[in-house]
């Protein structure tokens, strides 16, 4: 049954989930265009998950504690800022966005554990961002990130 409720999960993380945090600027371009006043920013050659802090979009201010806890609004990390405007921005208009921020905080955070926990944090950057090309894909996570979303949901 948790297995199914992952599945289920994964498909609206899937709708959730956007362009991939990429660093190249043709990127950073269309995530900006989709977000349409949210102000995301670039950061270039991304080597750690706390680079290049910036302020979360004044769009998410109404559920920043939701999305960052205690971490100050004024300087969120470039990947974090990415993957959490790209998860609430692209959730079912119909969903309590308090809940969707809490779900995309957690699968943040585990996802991020996870793969520090795996090799060095460039690596684990690096696999970070293939993650979020292939799940913008539509390809399904491997086993390890079902794990995530499963305990997230």
């Amino acid at each position: 049954m948790k297995r199914i409720i992952g599945l289920i999960f994964v498909l609206i993380l899937t709708a959730c989930s956007g362009s991939s945090p990429g660093v190249d600027q043709q990127g950073a371009e269309k995530v900006q265009r989709d977000t349409t006043s949210v102000y995301i920013g670039v950061c270039d050659s991304l080597e750690s998950f706390d680079q290049c802090p910036a302020p979360l979009p004044a769009e998410l201010m109404d559920i920043q504690q939701e999305l960052i806890g205690e971490i100050r609004a004024e300087s969120v990390p470039y990947l974090q800022r990415m993957y959490l405007v790209n998860c609430v921005s692209r959730a079912d208009v119909n969903l309590d966005r308090t809940e969707v921020a809490t779900t995309c905080r957690c699968l943040y955070q585990g996802l991020v554990n996870h793969l520090r926990s795996q090799g060095t944090e460039t690596q684990a950057v690096l696999w970070f961002i293939e993650l979020e090309e292939r799940t913008s894909e539509g390809k399904v996570p491997s086993a390890w990130a079902m794990d995530v979303y499963i305990a997230c949901a």
